[in-house]
């Protein structure tokens, strides 16, 4: 007996504890309210602080679930909040996205107006060289666009290349860094012709076939000439490390490419240049009087 006493002896207290109020309101109903003996009195002495401790435990965990449910709440405010924050940036980056990009295309349209009668097609640039180095890009305009092999790219800024390879759909542009490329230029100060050849470095070309007698200077700018595949007047770079040596025909230089290839969005295709002008006869530029008298 003692044994199970010993072994229950909790669950059994905890059990008189919760029936000992319930007897005592018994009692009390019984009696009445202000008849409490002194019995009443020490069994309600007793449990008082038993009942405080059940009270509290019984008020805190329902604060604690209320402040759980709270916390929750917030929680998910907060994650709704951070969804709409990153939405908010997103959309606004998209928007300076297109500002930017409407920028660039506005240009383009400036500048093709500027050219007419050249007709020219703006092209998307979507992909570039897997090397840093990359003497190539590709259009997103091919042959149904009327590009065609051999035509001048180009952008507000400068010669870009030539068209090297064309599919319907898309096509791929040699710049003039690369070492196949070489495209004639003029100087605009001096008007002394030369050739600016790619040497395979997208920041710097080499100036070749530029007479050691040319009056040529560091900054000078280059240009396209008439009579090429570019439209006159097309700026390809700057003349830059001008060395004049004692001997021999020309000059050595570089030459700073006018176009930034690493920052290339969009390019203008030239698939229509204007025809050159007719050559002025012989006898007619000699002027009057030039002539016989005739029969």
């Amino acid at each position: 007996m003692n044994s199970l006493l010993k072994r229950f002896r909790e669950p059994i207290f905890v059990l008189a504890l919760l029936t000992m109020p319930f007897l005592v309101f018994f009692v009390r109903a019984k009696k009445g309210r202000d008849s409490a003996n002194f019995v009443d009195r020490a069994v309600l002495t007793l449990i008082q602080p038993a009942e405080r401790f059940i009270t509290w435990a019984a008020f805190g965990t329902v604060d604690a679930w209320k402040g759980y449910v709270a916390l929750q709440h917030v929680r998910d405010e907060n994650l709704e909040l951070r969804r709409e924050r990153l939405s908010s940036f997103s959309m606004q980056q998209q928007a300076a996205e297109l500002r930017l990009e409407n920028d660039r295309l506005k240009r383009l349209l400036d500048y093709t107006d500027k050219e007419l009668p050249v007709r020219m097609v703006p092209a998307r640039v979507i992909a570039v060289g897997s090397s840093p180095h990359s003497h190539s890009l590709r259009i997103a305009r091919g042959a149904d666009d009327g590009v065609a092999k051999g035509q001048a790219v180009v952008s507000p800024d400068g010669v870009v290349g030539v068209i090297a390879q064309v599919t319907s759909s898309y096509a791929d542009v040699q710049l003039i860094v690369s070492p196949l490329s070489a495209i004639p230029a003029v100087s605009q100060r001096t008007r002394g012709r030369s050739t600016v050849r790619g040497v395979g470095d997208i920041t710097r070309c080499k100036l070749e076939y530029a007479l050691r007698t040319e009056d040529l200077q560091e900054g000078d700018l280059l240009v396209t000439p008439g009579g090429s595949a570019f439209p006159p007047g097309t700026p390809v770079g700057k003349v830059t490390n001008v060395a004049k040596k004692p001997t021999g025909m020309f000059l050595d230089a570089q030459v700073v490419p006018a176009v930034d290839f690493s920052r290339l969005d969009e390019v203008l295709v030239v698939v229509h240049a204007p025809p050159p002008a007719p050559a002025i006869p012989q006898d007619v530029a000699a002027g009057p009087g030039t002539h016989g008298s005739g029969p």
